[in-house]
């Protein structure tokens, strides 16, 4: 009997990572509970949302659940709209430190520019389905590394663990990380993007004749910066000191760039000129220590002193935050909140304010009528690290809270009251 339940469990988890959960009806409902919809019906109480072709149908106090929906009893839990990562290597790395499972590297290529993460995701990533559970319903997903300062295109995914896990092409990504100095950092960028320019008015001499050889960049990786000088591609950059975010905003100015700055460590520092142009800002609000000259003003209260200034944010941990345990972007959020950040401005920070950020705000961020329908129901406050989900929906499905993690825990939880249970 005992292995006869153990090829059922084995059977419904090859299942379920390879083929991906099954919609158990056409309408699903969750009726009750307290709903934060960060949309302009605020907050309600005892509400119903209703479901339908992975898309919210309708939400509110006086909705009628249609005869044969599935239903969802969430008195007393609160809901809120997924929570979503903005700056993840999620789909693209399993085991860190073997080759063949990272998609996110292109070092020693000729692709920096071109580089593009959306041929490579895995959409049955083990790594999915364990931050899904925890809330996380979709990010922005991103090269981390090449020969350039620009190092290619990310991907917004959505957490579904399958083929449909791709929504569209992310922003350009780019970072100092591997330049001597700043001074070679900015004049290579702004070399790039003065060459791109050109290149892009002057195509047909330059395929004529020309010729590449004063370019920094090759042809197909300087097509791939053209639409970030045209302003119609994001462009995420990590810098962080004082000096470096204003030299990005002059960035901004003088090439009408859509800019969007990351890590951004001492941003509070210069939050007024970054509130006035109007750049925002991805950080980690657990950076606090001075481990580079870039980051001697680090703070808990970085994110509290960009909310008050006005400057538009978003919460996204890094490390084994980005891939991993990307799900702890509700941590972050907390210790924000922790350190003088609103509550509710921290929960935007992981939903709706990321969303706005990278202009995906008509499909992901808040429980409104029209958008695509991830939400999770939490047992409390979801920003506490003592709280848990008890449904986690993405794209209209609602997913089992199963993962490796979980599976494996079950198992040795199991061998640990019964030896060689399940040998």
């Amino acid at each position: 009997m005992r292995k006869s339940i153990l090829k059922i469990i084995v059977a419904a988890f090859v299942a379920f990572f390879l083929t991906g959960p099954v919609a158990l009806a056409k309408i699903l409902a969750i009726k009750g509970g307290t709903v934060h919809t960060l949309g302009k019906k605020g907050i309600l109480s005892k509400a119903i949302i209703l479901i339908e072709n992975g898309k919210i149908k309708a939400v509110g106090q006086n909705v009628t659940i249609p005869n044969g929906a599935e239903v969802i009893d969430a008195a007393g839990k609160t809901i809120v709209p997924g929570f979503m990562h903005s700056s993840s290597r999620l789909g693209l790395s399993e085991i860190s430190l073997t080759k063949d499972s990272n998609e996110h590297n292109a070092k020693k290529t000729p692709f920096t520019a071109a580089f593009d993460v959306r041929y490579g995701l895995k959409s049955n990533s083990v790594v999915i389905a364990d931050n899904r559970r925890h809330g996380l319903t979709h990010a922005i997903t991103q090269p981390s590394l090449a020969d350039s300062v620009f190092y290619g295109s990310g991907a917004v995914i959505s957490l579904t663990g399958g083929a449909d896990m791709y929504v569209g092409k992310g922003p350009m990504v780019a970072s100092f990380a591997k330049t001597l100095n700043r001074n070679v950092a900015w004049a290579t960028m702004r070399l790039i993007l003065d060459q791109v320019r050109y290149y892009d008015q002057n195509r047909s001499d330059i395929m004529e004749g020309e010729g590449p050889g004063d370019f920094l960049l090759t042809t197909f990786n300087m097509d791939a910066l053209v639409p970030v000088i045209k302003g119609r591609q994001k462009l995420v950059l990590t810098v962080d000191s004082e000096d470096n975010l204003r030299q990005a905003i002059a960035l901004k100015r003088d090439y009408g760039l859509d800019l969007i700055l990351n890590s951004a460590v001492e941003a509070w520092k210069v939050a007024d000129e970054l509130a006035a142009a109007e750049i925002p800002v991805i950080i980690n609000p657990q950076e606090n220590l001075p481990e580079k000259f870039g980051k001697l003003a680090a703070t808990f209260r970085n994110a509290a002193m960009l909310d008050t200034a006005g400057v538009q944010f978003a919460i996204s941990p890094g490390g084994m935050a980005a891939n991993h345990n990307a799900f702890m972007v509700n941590h972050m959020a907390g210790l924000a909140v922790a350190h003088g950040l609103s509550w509710e401005r921290a929960l935007e920070a992981i939903t709706i304010s990321p969303a706005r950020i990278f202009g995906i705000d008509k499909f992901f961020g808040s429980i409104e009528k029209g958008k695509i329908a991830n939400i999770a129901l939490w047992d409390g406050d979801p920003l506490e690290v003592t709280s848990n989900t008890v449904h986690v929906i993405v794209n209209g499905v609602n997913h089992p809270l199963v993962s490796r993690r979980t599976l494996l825990r079950d198992r040795y939880l199991n061998l640990n009251k019964k030896p060689y249970a399940y040998h």
